[in-house]
């Protein structure tokens, strides 16, 4: 494949996106190729039009990495429309795609739903007044959706859920491709296949302060209420070891306090809350099992952080954790949950969970999802 240049524009706060979009720069140049990456402040507007015509003229791909709390809608429209204009080729990745994700639909549906409060004249009049809103809104919902598919030569999506969703912003089946999370590796850590994986899962457990004997669980990552950490720590075995490893998220700020409440009113001493984020790769390997018992989620990057950890682990029901079938057990609920974190602890369910892991860490390993991104996008 004749060598190309690639511009990647992304988000450069610390986060999911972050990290998936300088794996994927790095994967395109072992594969040869020359990238480019831009960072975007968190709704920086300006910003993102400015790199948007920052790009360089040799650069006839560029690959915007999104999720809806990166770049408001009016501006990514905005910098796409300039890219096509420039003459770029444009691949629009999605990493998210629900229609409670946009403002103007939330608002269509709140007027749906607005209580009754005056006189039969009075609500004569708030009907008409809201048929008005309502149609203003669902043409700028609409005209938003119909400009995210038009506006990029490709979408792609990374999970079932999205690929679901995808007609809401484009019919044209042609330019739609579902390519799955590649496995991520670990920021900072040494790959655990490599060398004396015991020696050096000692030597963690002395360093971040955690029992040498007896098991220890992880949920990694940001910290959302999706996540029901609570529930995770409720179902533990009270002989193990439940690590919180992660920073609070800034859209959830106070569910921190409340699972140290949980925490201190139960009395529990085989809870460690870590918000060190830069700790959490080293928590990640020092670990016995993950646990994500996600709610709801469209992927999940510290699943694949936990696979490349070659880590056994416990997911939630949700069809994100679909591709990573065989690495994990399934958790429906709460009693689920609890008898699976007790079967995880016995070699004969774990080492299994870890075969799997290493397949799956090279059949999803960057380079190969890398080239996924470039077989569509003319290179």
């Amino acid at each position: 494949m004749t060598p190309q240049h690639i511009t990647i524009i992304s988000s450069k706060e610390r986060c999911g996106i972050q990290t998936y979009s300088a794996t994927l720069a790095e994967a395109l140049r072992e594969l040869g190729h020359r990238v480019d990456l831009a960072g975007i402040g968190w709704w920086d507007s300006r910003a993102l039009l400015r790199e948007s015509g920052r790009v360089a003229p040799s650069s006839r791909l560029v690959i915007i990495e999104h999720e809806f709390a990166l770049f408001r809608n009016a501006a990514l429209i905005a910098a796409m429309a300039r890219l096509r204009l420039a003459g770029k080729r444009v691949t629009l990745s999605l990493h998210e795609l629900d229609p409670e994700k946009f403002l103007n639909y939330l608002k269509v549906v709140a007027v749906l739903h607005y209580r009754m409060r005056g006189n039969v004249f009075v609500e004569l009049f708030r009907v008409l007044w809201s048929a008005l809103v309502i149609a203003q809104r669902m043409l700028r919902y609409r005209a938003t959706m119909w400009l995210f598919g038009a506006l990029p030569h490709r979408i792609v999506v990374h999970s079932a859920r999205a690929m679901a969703n995808v007609g809401l912003v484009t019919g044209e089946r042609d330019k739609i491709d579902e390519i799955p999370h590649f496995v991520e590796p670990l920021p900072g850590v040494p790959d655990p296949s490599e060398g004396d994986a015991a020696a050096r899962k000692s030597e963690l457990r002395e360093r971040l302060g955690l029992p040498h004997d007896g098991f220890v669980f992880v949920s990694p990552g940001f910290i959302f209420r999706r996540k029901r950490l609570i529930e995770v720590i409720a179902a533990a075995p009270p002989d193990a070891t439940v690590v919180i490893a992660g920073t609070e998220s800034p859209h959830e700020e106070g569910h921190l306090a409340e699972i140290r409440r949980y925490v201190d009113e139960h009395g529990l001493r085989n809870v460690i809350i870590d918000t060190d984020y830069d700790r959490m790769p080293e928590h990640l390997i020092a670990a016995d099992a993950v646990v994500l018992f996600y709610r709801d989620a469209f992927q999940s990057g510290i699943a694949s952080h936990a696979i490349w950890a070659e880590q056994p682990c416990i997911f939630s029901d949700d069809p994100a954790f679909d591709m990573y079938a065989g690495a994990g057990l399934r958790a429906a609920d709460e009693a689920e949950l609890e008898r699976a974190m007790l079967d995880v602890q016995r070699p004969e369910v774990a080492e299994p969970l870890r075969r799997q892991a290493r397949l799956l860490k090279r059949l999803l390993s960057p380079q190969v999802v890398a080239l996924r991104y470039l077989a569509g996008m003319g290179a």
